[in-house]
């Protein structure tokens, strides 16, 4: 498994996406051959972040069905890796349109790593990340709100958070960007009165993270800065967009 995950990422790194789904195929199907469940499950999680990362729906949307299939085959009950596959399986059902699908696996992920992890491992940050964008989907605001702000508040412990950081703020601003747009809302639902505010405030804050020294100027780094350009570029912030894209074409 590690061997396949280490020339997936190396394949990434030069986005040579051709090559990093025929690689997955490959060992799918010697994985398959060689009834090694273990494998093809860790395979099939892959599938379902490449085919998500470059928008095939229908081999993602399958990759999510054979996984979750093999997951409930397997009987993993509440474990580690069964929350890891609900996690990738959601996140790509939310990436195709699918958030209210989305949001029982997120939960029984949620369930998964209370048993097993530390409340302020690492690894809350990323789902309540993932639970945060869904809820935005289905237009849940104050939700939405207080899994990025749990998010945030495990990630500032962290020593290399800095890119999950300026991510997340960068998706912050977003959520008040839609909030603050949507006039349907009533109560406690409706955006704050300074929502358009606090859109620029995420952003400083994004762009303080991408500036971090202590960052690594890797491939993930690259990946961050092109993540993050189209935001800012959204919102009129063209020299900083610039400056991002940049830095990802540099490396």
């Amino acid at each position: 498994a590690r061997q396949v995950v280490e020339l997936l990422d190396q394949l990434l790194e030069k986005n040579n996406t051709e090559e990093a789904e025929r690689h997955l195929q490959s060992w799918l199907l010697k994985a398959r051959k060689g009834n090694d469940r273990s494998g093809e499950l860790t395979v099939l999680n892959e599938m379902m972040g490449l085919y998500r990362s470059i928008g095939k729906e229908e081999e993602g949307l399958k990759a999510v069905e054979e996984g979750l299939a093999l997951l409930e085959d397997m009987d993993l009950k509440e474990s580690v890796t069964a929350g890891t596959t609900w996690i990738n399986g959601a996140t790509t059902l939310k990436a195709f349109g699918q958030a209210k699908r989305a949001l029982p696996l997120y939960e029984k992920a949620w369930r998964a790593y209370s048993s097993n992890l530390d409340p302020m491992d690492y690894r809350f940050a990323g789902l309540s990340n993932n639970m945060a964008l869904a809820y935005v989907d289905l237009g849940d605001y104050v939700r939405a709100g207080n899994y990025y702000k749990r998010a945030i508040s495990i990630m500032e412990q962290l020593q290399e958070g800095s890119m999950e950081l300026a991510v997340t703020y960068v998706n912050l601003a977003c959520m008040y960007d839609a909030w603050g747009h949507r006039s349907d809302l009533e109560g406690e639902e409706t955006a704050p009165k300074d929502w358009d505010g606090r859109i620029w405030e995420c952003l400083d804050r994004a762009m303080e993270y991408l500036e971090d020294p202590k960052a690594k100027r890797d491939g993930y780094y690259a990946f961050t800065c092109s993540k993050c350009a189209g935001t800012f570029g959204y919102f009129g912030q063209f020299r900083r967009k610039k400056e991002l894209e940049a830095r990802a074409e540099e490396i």
